[in-house]
């Protein structure tokens, strides 16, 4: 975008803006982490075990700056080479001085391709081309997204040697006080210690059959608290249930965690909050089309799953999020979906054909992919960001 097609009434509020954004970046890359990071300098492209999220969350966090930077008037060459400096000095500054944090070239050539994606969004939106095609490519873009975050949520068992855990301290996660007296599934008994028949529990978790765990209630816990737990022969948690605070989090290793991104977690809110000390708690697990269902001391929650807002979590984790903070980031997701679709779709004739696909769409794909049924308040952020963009100019 030439400078000329920036209004100058723009370019002090996006310097303003690339100064926010610049303040977060530090913000979120330089603060101390309290442990020790990795030793000297990653140099894979995806290093660590979330390295496909770390990725593509340094490539996100870089896209605003950029696009502030260019509406305030600085030209495109100069807005990456800021980003690539401002990226290697952060690296440099974390392999050096931060303690906790870990430099890796994977962070560099996210953050400067994020740089490149802001300039050439800036560059693109001017000029972007309106018709009833383009804007259903756009809502069969956001339909894609849906689909892929439903299978990567799907569960996946690794053919591998499984250990099974009572009240393991883990050293992530608080040490449970309890007792477990037992733990099966399908009539098998889950020691813990290695398994005998890993292959036969592998089946039968596939297969969607009940987990059983019988414990005593130790003291309510300030985080999540592993009551059992099953882990490979590589040391990869495989499932986990724990109470965390009143609530009862339940983790199941999914094809995301195998593309190195973040786990992610079901949880039943309020579901311990009436079990005391010492109390008998009697806690199952068990799969079917719907999602999970989580039991608790005689009550049951069925249809635990994923809506397709909640793509975010593969990025990052949020253990314990407020229902109300994560609502916001779901909508927001959907919001962002929106937009493709509204950008480039005709405001005329059959325009609204994409917007339409979309909402369809929405409602008709997540439940084939695993997801739970799109709720209203994401079908409205979804329409709001079709509409938000539609009337862009």
């Amino acid at each position: 975008m030439d400078r000329s097609a920036v209004g100058t009434v723009w370019r002090r509020p996006c310097a303003v803006a690339a100064v926010a954004m610049l303040g977060v970046i530090l913000a979120l890359t330089l603060v101390p982490t309290g442990g020790p990071g990795p030793a000297g300098f990653q140099w894979r492209l995806l290093s660590g075990e979330f390295g496909l999220s770390d990725f593509i969350c340094n490539v996100l966090l870089f896209v605003p700056l950029a696009v502030a930077l260019r509406c305030s008037g600085a030209p495109a060459w100069k807005t990456v080479v800021l980003g690539l400096a401002l990226s290697g000095t952060i690296e440099f500054t974390q392999l050096r001085v931060v303690p906790g944090r870990d430099a890796a070239l994977g962070d560099l050539v996210g953050n400067t391709l994020g740089g490149v994606v802001g300039v050439a969004l800036v560059a693109w939106l001017p000029v972007r081309r309106r018709s009833a095609l383009r804007g259903v490519a756009g809502g069969v873009l956001s339909l894609a997204v849906m689909a892929a975050t439903g299978l990567l949520l799907r569960p996946s068992f690794p053919p591998t040697i499984y250990y099974g855990q009572w009240t393991a301290n883990l050293g992530q996660y608080e040490w449970y006080r309890g007792k477990v007296l037992s733990a099966e599934i399908g009539g098998i008994s889950l020691p813990s210690w290695r398994l005998a028949n890993s292959r036969a529990v592998r089946e039968l978790l596939r297969a969607g059959t009940a987990l059983h765990v019988r414990a005593v209630a130790g003291p309510r816990t300030e985080r999540l608290a592993p009551i059992f737990s099953i882990f490979d022969s590589e040391r990869r948690e495989v499932l986990l249930v724990g109470p965390d605070r009143v609530d009862l989090a339940l983790h199941v290793r999914s094809r995301a965690k195998d593309a190195l991104l973040r786990p992610t977690e079901l949880r039943w809110r309020g579901a311990v909050a009436g079990v005391g000390p010492g109390d008998t708690l009697a806690v199952s697990v068990r799969h079917e089309t719907s999602g999970y269902c989580l039991g608790a001391s005689g009550h049951e929650r069925c249809h635990l799953a994923f809506t397709a807002g909640q793509a975010w979590s593969l990025l990052q984790s949020y253990p314990g999020l407020a229902p109300a903070a994560q609502a916001l980031l779901d909508c927001l997701v959907m919001f962002l979906l929106g937009l493709p679709v509204g950008l480039v779709t005709a405001r005329r004739g059959w325009g609204w054909a994409g917007l339409v696909i979309a909402l369809a769409g929405t409602v008709v794909v997540p439940p084939l992919v695993g997801l739970a049924p799109t709720p209203l308040l994401q079908l409205a952020a979804l329409a709001l960001g079709v509409t938000a963009a539609w009337r862009a100019p």
